[in-house]
């Protein structure tokens, strides 16, 4: 703006957001391009639902019986494939199948996610809990505090179990049902910058055969001859307490899904759930953005949300549970009280506890505040700004068209 430039955005997937911009401001303008470079035929997306695949229902297996038998054929021609898995870790809940006991973490209100280790102990260590799990330790993504995982629970002696899935979980099993492909695991635990600029050039002149990891490899990576992409579980982002988590799949699978298929070789996407007539999920298998826009709009604009109203996320913090709830509630009252002396049109949720209510030892409550508009938004928080600070204490935050709610 201050350098009068231009200023161009590509994607594939626009925010809702974006396509407001472009509808209701002059100075934002859209282009479409309704075909790929080279008249290039979109990928073949099949659904894989995992509710019908034995192994994977059982838990045994991450990678159905159909994205196995593609991926074979790939390896067979020669050919490359990326398989995405966008969560960290072994395995994200460490579990007592007994007594339903869970390893949480001590200073955030979270379950700590297992990491295997490069080098294995032939010994288990002792600790107060007993003999640990060999191989690998607990770690929380939130105060990255680790821990040593007992081998048996602590409370009632039961084997711990590892529950869930990870990208290192997928790597293993790759390496083990394919043990003639050249496997590389691409995250941000196994990744520094030069370590991922040199797996990319090795994937590029065909030293590794299978690229497998979060959602780095989604977006903006180029290799004519991978034919196969295999999103691993596609319901994962649905389950985060979000208003953007229908818009974040749906994102997420058009972008892995266009890194097939970009030669004159025919490219295959297998995108595995568990929930296949869910809407993100369908429109995704479609290939139909304009018909995801329209039914995510219709809620979108039911619910008063971005980009129809705007909304601001004040998060209050302190280590005093007590204190924390008096002034959330004084937050409240001093929102309420302004909105009414100044005629503004709010709509306020809260305080209620954040999604994650514990992070660092300090808990967290959430206050919500949507206007229909930008200047209402501005007149209220200016007003608030002017006014004495509330006691007691506590850190709080105030997110303006906050991009996630956690």
């Amino acid at each position: 703006q201050l350098a009068g430039a231009l200023c161009l955005l590509g994607s594939a997937t626009p925010s809702l957001e974006t396509l407001c911009n472009c509808q209701g401001k002059g100075h934002f303008s859209r282009t479409c391009l309704p075909r790929r470079v080279h008249d290039l035929p979109l990928p073949a997306m099949s659904c894989v639902d995992l509710r019908q695949d034995p192994g994977v229902r059982s838990g045994r297996h991450l990678i159905s019986r159909a994205l196995a038998e593609a991926l074979q054929a790939a390896l067979d021609r020669r050919e490359q494939a990326i398989l995405l898995l966008n969560r960290r870790g072994y395995s994200h809940f460490v579990f007592c199948p007994s007594c339903k006991h869970t390893l949480r973490c001590r200073n955030c209100d979270v379950t700590l996610t297992f990491h295997r280790s490069r080098t294995l102990r032939a010994d288990r260590l002792p600790t107060v809990a007993g003999r640990h799990i060999e191989g690998g330790w607990a770690v929380c993504h939130y105060c990255l505090a680790q821990t040593l995982v007992p081998r048996d629970c602590p409370l009632c002696g039961t084997h711990m179990a590892l529950i869930g899935l990870g990208s290192q979980r997928l790597e293993e099993e790759i390496t083990s049902r394919f043990p003639a492909a050249r496997v590389a695991r691409v995250d941000s635990d196994s990744m520094a910058a030069e370590d991922y600029h040199t797996v990319l050039g090795d994937f590029a002149q065909g030293r590794i055969d299978v690229l497998a990891g979060t959602q780095m490899l989604a977006k903006g990576l180029h290799f004519p001859n991978v034919t196969v992409v295999g999103i691993v579980a596609a319901d994962t982002s649905l389950y985060v307490p979000d208003f953007r988590a229908n818009e974040r799949t749906f994102q997420l699978i058009c972008q892995v899904a266009g890194r097939a298929g970009r030669s004159m070789k025919p490219g295959r996407v297998f995108v595995q759930t568990f929930l296949p007539d869910q809407p993100a999920i369908r429109f995704a298998l479609a290939n139909d953005y304009e018909g995801f826009v329209q039914e995510e709009t219709r809620h979108r604009q039911a619910c008063n949300l971005p980009p129809f109203w705007r909304l601001t996320l004040m998060t209050l913090r302190g280590p005093s549970h007590e204190r924390l709830q008096t002034a959330a509630q004084r937050w409240r009252e001093r929102i309420d009280l302004t909105a009414a002396a100044h005629a503004l049109t709010v709509k306020v949720r809260g305080p209620m506890p954040a999604a994650i209510s514990r992070i660092q030892r300090d808990h967290r409550v959430q206050i919500v505040v949507q206007t229909p508009d930008s200047k209402t938004m501005q007149r209220l928080l200016a007003a608030m700004r002017a006014q004495v600070p509330i006691r007691p204490a506590v850190q709080v935050a105030l997110d303006v068209d906050p991009v996630d709610l956690l």
